[in-house]
């Protein structure tokens, strides 16, 4: 009956995507739009001149639904083909946490995921995250039975995404053959970033880093938050505009101190995170590991404070979260995680409050400010906070390591095996 419920449940949600997709909301479908313009170019314009900001095996994984469309003899069924490759990566990560989970509320995780889709909205669908996104969940799902497996799954989100590389440290942290996940994570690494830089040069190689460094403070990051509100309020004296990153931003007194608080927190984050680094590496030389639950909040916590401290934060950076927070709750259940992903739900569900039902309101000053405003307000503080508990939880569960905890004893979470929710709460 659950499996029935959780079947339904995931058909209605994604058909109403789509009917907003293919109606009221087809303008979300932009990028898309963008995927396809590019791609069409790309023979003229080469792979070095194509969809720079992402990694080259991006502009892969976007492109085999290009070239299924082609050897269709209709490439302008490119948007139908990627809708479908994001329906198919969705379903299955969806079952999979139902085979993975164990117990009686085995079906929280892909219910959780189900409603995550949902609350984000169709941005989901019109955007290339998911994949990146899930791959992660991936990884942590299978970083104690297939530690290899877990490697390769990071390094194929890093390469498509960058931003994943942040989960690494916590896989090795965890695996009882760290060994393996670095050598599988290395090879498949290296191979890719040979593999961009033949096809696209040393240009092309390093062109998604240059393109974040040259964009300003885009309107809906954490940072941008009281510039934004000031522009509600005095709203001659900032501005919003749409600029050559493909995003708006926010432009206006203090603005400059907003673009350098976020460069110092960024610097401070990535102090931090070297110290828990640290610690980790430390815990492997002596025989040791974090549990399945450290890991889980060790993961939220390095991808959360990436999004919070950022110049840059677009409504689908919440598939960064989801997957995970919802493949934690398959291996490392407790209350709470259970609470954090609640708040997270909370959030997705503000972030689509924004965009892209009231997006219009943000951007050009008429409609729904108010409503706009202190949506996104509320969205950014509560992701700040998610991200100040997320590190506090994972902080304890390497010290609880470091005393060595019977955390040697933890399973992985993974069909057949236990484990104790005491150690997670």
């Amino acid at each position: 009956m659950r499996i029935a419920a959780l079947a339904a449940a995931w058909l209605a949600s994604r058909a109403w995507l789509l009917w907003l997709l293919h109606g009221s909301q087809a303008w979300v479908t932009g990028d898309v739009l963008y995927f396809f313009q590019s791609l069409w170019a790309m023979s003229d314009r080469g792979l070095s001149q194509t969809l720079v900001e992402y990694p080259v095996p991006a502009v892969g994984a976007l492109g085999v639904p290009w070239w299924v469309a082609e050897s269709l003899g209709d490439v302008r069924q490119y948007q139908n083909l990627l809708f479908a490759a994001a329906l198919a990566t969705d379903l299955a990560f969806t079952v999979l946490l139902y085979v993975v989970a164990r117990g009686p509320v085995r079906w929280l995780p892909p219910a959780t995921w189900i409603a995550a889709v949902l609350l984000l909205g169709s941005t989901t669908l019109a955007r290339f995250d998911l994949l990146p996104g899930i791959l992660c969940g991936l990884a942590v799902l299978v970083v104690n039975r297939w530690p290899a497996a877990s490697g390769v799954l990071a390094a194929v989100a890093t390469g498509i995404k960058l931003w994943p590389g942040l989960i690494v440290p916590a896989l090795l942290g965890h695996a009882r053959s760290w060994h393996r996940v670095l050598a599988a994570g290395a090879a498949t690494g290296a191979a890719l970033v040979a593999i961009s830089w033949v096809l696209g040069g040393w240009d092309r190689l390093v062109s998604p880093l240059a393109y974040q460094v040259d964009r300003g403070l885009q309107v809906e990051s954490v940072l941008a938050t009281p510039a934004v509100v000031a522009w509600w309020l005095v709203p001659d004296t900032w501005e919003v505009a749409y600029q050559s990153s493909k995003s708006f931003e926010v432009s206006g007194p203090a603005v400059p101190a907003l673009l350098t608080v976020s460069a110092v927190a960024s610097v401070l984050y990535l102090a931090g995170l070297g110290f828990l680094w640290w610690q980790l590496g430390d815990l492997v030389r002596r025989g040791r590991r974090i549990d399945t639950a450290t890991t889980v909040w060790l993961v939220l916590a390095s991808v959360s404070g990436f999004v919070v401290v950022g110049k840059v934060l677009s409504p689908q950076y919440l598939l960064w979260l989801a997957p995970t927070a919802a493949a934690g709750l398959a291996i490392a259940d407790s209350s709470r995680l259970r609470s954090w992903t609640g708040w997270l739900l909370v959030a997705a569900g503000l972030t689509q409050v924004v965009f892209p039902w009231h997006y219009g309101a943000l951007t050009t000053g008429h409609g729904d400010v108010a409503l706009t405003v202190l949506s996104l307000a509320a969205r950014n503080l509560l992701l700040a906070w998610l991200f100040a508990v997320a590190t506090a939880a994972a902080w304890r569960g390497i010290r609880a390591a470091q005393r060595g905890s019977a955390l040697d004893r933890q399973p992985s979470g993974l069909p057949g095996e236990r484990y104790d929710e005491r150690t997670a709460r």
